[in-house]
C-alpha cells in the first residue's frame, strides 16, 4: 500500500524530492521502495529524462490501479457512513479553467446540505484535466467540450453560452449587430489550443469560410479580459466568465452567429463505480446547478 502510496504522489510531484518532503520520509527510502516496486512488477515505473522525471508505461498502469484500490477504500468507509444514515466522505472535482466561476457557487450549496462531506477541487488547463480523466483520479469532470479518447459517462447540467467582447470604446461596440466577415478583420486574443471556447470559435468561422486574425493566446479567462481592456485586441469568452468573474472595461457585442450555444457536462469516467455520495452530487447538480446559477445572475445585475 505504501508503494501505491508513493506512485500516486510520484505522478502529482513528479520529483523524488518532493514526494519524500510531502510524505515526510527520506528521499532513499522513497528510492528503495520504488526500485522495490519495479522489482515486483518486472519493469521501471519510472524514468528520468535530463532532470524531468515521468512514469513509464507500467508506472501508469500502477497508477491507474491504485487510484481504484484507495477509491474501493473510500468508497467501504462512506458506505458505512451511509449505513449509519449519514452522506459523508471525500468528493474528488476536476474542471477546466472557466468552470472556475460558477462552480463554488454550486458547491457551497452542496456542502450546506451534506456539512460532514469533504470536498477536493482541481482546476487546470484542457489538458491537465484530461490527464486526470483519463487516469480515473476524481470522481467528476466538468467540461463543456468532451475528450474523445476514453469512455465517458456525462451529463448536461448547465448551459454555456460564448460571446464576443471587445473594449468598452471600441469602434465595434458602435455598431448594433456586427458580421463573421467584419470581425475576422480584428486581432483576435484567443485561449490555447484544446480550449472548448476556441475550438467551437475556430469551427464557427472556418463554417462560413474565415480565418480568425489570431494575435494572441492566453491561457486565463481573467487574463484575456484584462488583455482586451487594455486594447490588445477582442475575443470570445464564456459568458459565465463575465457573469461571476472580474469585470474589467469590457462589452459583449451583438454578433452573427453568436452567442455560441454548448452545455456544461458532469463527465465520469466509465470505469469508475460511482459512490453513493456521487450520486448524491449528480442528483444535486442537474436537479439544482441551473436554478441556483440563474438566481445568482439575477442577483448581480
Amino acid at each position: 500500500m505504501r508503494q501505491l502510496q508513493l506512485i500516486q504522489a510520484l505522478a502529482r510531484y513528479q520529483s523524488l524530492s518532493v514526494v519524500a518532503e510531502n510524505l515526510h520520509i527520506s528521499q532513499p527510502s522513497v528510492s528503495i521502495q520504488l526500485k522495490n516496486l519495479s522489482d515486483l512488477i518486472g519493469l521501471p515505473v519510472y524514468q528520468m529524462h535530463g532532470r524531468k522525471l515521468t512514469l513509464t508505461d507500467a508506472g501508469k498502469a500502477v497508477l491507474r490501479s491504485a487510484n481504484t484500490i484507495f477509491q474501493s477504500l473510500d468508497n467501504l468507509k462512506t458506505d458505512i457512513d451511509n449505513l449509519q444514515g449519514v452522506i459523508t466522505g471525500t468528493l474528488l472535482i476536476s474542471v477546466v479553467t472557466t468552470a472556475q466561476y460558477f462552480l463554488p457557487l454550486l458547491l457551497a450549496a452542496f456542502a450546506k446540505q451534506h456539512p460532514k462531506v469533504e470536498i477536493k477541487l482541481e482546476i487546470g488547463n484542457r489538458e491537465k484535466i484530461q490527464s486526470r480523466l483519463i487516469d480515473n483520479r476524481d470522481d467528476f469532470y466538468i467540461f463543456s467540450n468532451i475528450p474523445q479518447n476514453v469512455k465517458v459517462l456525462e451529463t448536461p447540467f448547465l448551459d454555456n453560452e460564448v460571446v464576443v467582447v471587445v473594449p468598452e470604446n471600441h469602434e465595434l461596440a458602435q455598431f448594433p449587430k456586427v458580421s463573421l466577415a467584419r470581425l475576422s478583420h480584428y486581432p483576435f486574443i484567443l485561449r490555447e489550443a484544446g480550449s472548448g471556447t476556441r475550438e467551437y470559435t475556430v469551427e464557427l468561422f472556418k463554417q462560413h469560410g474565415l480565418t480568425l486574425n489570431e494575435k494572441m493566446t492566453i491561457a486565463s479567462s481573467e487574463a484575456i479580459k484584462q488583455a482586451v481592456a487594455a486594447g490588445l485586441g477582442i475575443s470570445v469568452l464564456s459568458k459565465h466568465s463575465l457573469d461571476f468573474g472580474i469585470m474589467p472595461r469590457v462589452k459583449i457585442i451583438n454578433v452573427d452567429h453568436f452567442p455560441i450555444r454548448s452545455k456544461w457536462r458532469l463527465v465520469q469516467n466509465a470505469s469508475r463505480q460511482p459512490t453513493l455520495l456521487a450520486n448524491a452530487f449528480h442528483k444535486f447538480m442537474v436537479e439544482n446547478g441551473d436554478d441556483i446559477l440563474s438566481t445568482a445572475v439575477q442577483n448581480n445585475l
